[in-house]
């Protein structure tokens, strides 16, 4: 008798080691995300968080591992990925408004020396509307304070339709009301099966937010749903008695 079977996408990391300067700085990591999922990824500072996003974006290379979204290897589809890197990372003097920086999320996608489609503008101009920054489109970035700084590079990570969200530390520098919505959009994403990976660097109340945390220092030290990691032999292990 023939069943029906519906391949439901899965992203893994599976025995990821990064090495910079013959230091190890991730050590056999192991973890999958379901869709629908957001990840909170915690640690103290030098635990290698951002080192793991940058090594699942393929901005550093990695020792070993492999990293699959589905059933094929997440470096043969970047296109499915979007990154909202810290805020620390952006050269905030460089002269481009609000609008360059959503329409960015739509080049990967345009042919070299083709004007954006008519798709694109609507992508752009919706992704923008539903962080409320539409009528900011022709300021400058620089301009922004830093919670209208964060909600204009989370559009244009909606504009570009990844499925998979990395983002590292999207609540640093900004005010709780931001944080609300940004999460809010988050929750809402989920919901529509995007996969959502968050560098986070506080235990507070914002942790509620997150279906999973995996807590890293190095190496992952625990992971799974927030009240079995947050545990106090973990944390030690983790942040030091």
């Amino acid at each position: 008798m023939k069943t029906n079977y519906i391949y439901k996408k899965q992203f893994s990391v599976c025995n990821l080691s990064v090495l910079y300067k013959n230091k190890i700085i991730l050590d056999n990591i192991s973890f999958s995300v379901e869709c629908g999922e957001m990840i909170g990824i915690i640690g103290p500072n030098g635990a290698g968080k951002s080192s793991l996003i940058k090594a699942i974006l393929g901005i550093i290379p990695i020792k070993n591992g492999t990293i699959r979204y589905g059933k094929k290897l997440l470096k043969d589809q970047r296109e499915k990925i979007a990154y909202i890197p810290q805020r620390s990372y952006i050269d905030w003097d460089y002269p481009v408004t609000v609008w360059d920086v959503v329409m960015m999320g739509q080049i990967s996608g345009t042919r070299y020396f083709s004007e954006f489609s008519s798709n694109s503008y609507n992508l752009a101009k919706s992704s923008l509307k539903k962080l409320g920054m539409y009528n900011y489109k022709t300021h400058s970035i620089r301009e922004l304070s830093g919670g209208q700084q964060q909600r204009v590079f989370l559009a244009r990570a909606l504009a570009q339709q990844a499925e998979i969200l990395c983002l590292d530390e999207p609540l640093s520098g900004v005010d709780y009301k931001t944080q609300k919505i940004i999460f809010q959009l988050l929750k809402e994403l989920c919901i529509d099966k995007k996969i959502i990976l968050v560098v986070h660097h506080d235990l507070g109340d914002m942790v509620k937010y997150f279906n999973k945390l995996i807590l890293l220092n190095k190496t992952i030290i625990a992971k799974g749903p927030s009240n079995e990691v947050l545990q106090n032999q973990f944390l030690d292990h983790t942040y030091g008695e």
